[in-house]
């Protein structure tokens, strides 16, 4: 990645050389001009764009530094395909302007949910605009949906079909307490190896 530094301080413009300046002279006006103070910390300022690529490698680097302190619970083939999906979700290329990268808050309580409720499908996975995870299990057409949050609190919204109309539940809670909270809406109809169509 190439950082581009832009300078803010100038040197200060030198007057033309008299007409009878001497050789001597002459020189020693060109090494002064030469010559370059560096610019102070304040007088540089690094492009926003680079300051974006600074921000989404920290998001990234964050989360995968969290993930290794969880990896000996975490199936090897499932951390790196969670780390695929997470590195798709910071494509610098893909991303929209004014969105949040990933919120370490936020990754550290999808981690404890994953290693509390343990799902054997994995989810496809969001950001919210605010840089919150969120993970989608499918089961045909029922969805279930965990917005994961700081401070170890999740929000969550789930759609079962039921006849001819789908029912939708809704709450939001600790994260220790989840598998509480889904547990009257038999939770492995979406994390369980069921096919989905």
């Amino acid at each position: 990645m190439t950082t581009n530094l832009v300078s803010q301080s100038r040197r200060p413009e030198l007057l033309p050389p008299p007409p009878n300046e001497s050789r001597d002279f002459s020189e020693i006006r060109h090494l002064v001009e030469n010559l370059q103070i560096p610019p102070s910390p304040g007088a540089i300022i690094v492009s926003k764009q680079d300051d974006l690529e600074h921000q989404l490698f920290d998001a990234l680097a964050q989360a995968k530094i969290l993930t290794s302190q969880v990896a000996m619970h975490l199936d090897t083939v499932w951390r790196h395909k969670l780390f695929q999906q997470l590195d798709s979700l910071h494509d610098i290329a893909e991303w929209e302007a004014g969105d949040e990268p990933l919120q370490r808050e936020s990754f550290a309580t999808f981690l404890k949910a994953i290693l509390n409720i343990n799902p054997k499908r994995r989810p496809g996975l969001g950001l919210s605009h605010a840089g919150h995870l969120v993970a989608a299990w499918m089961t045909n057409s029922d969805r279930l949906t965990i917005e994961f949050l700081a401070h170890d609190r999740v929000r969550w919204v789930l759609s079962r079909g039921r006849g001819d109309v789908p029912e939708r539940f809704a709450g939001e809670t600790r994260v220790d307490l989840l598998p509480e909270s889904l547990a009257q809406y038999n939770p492995d109809h979406w994390f369980s190896n069921a096919q989905k169509e």
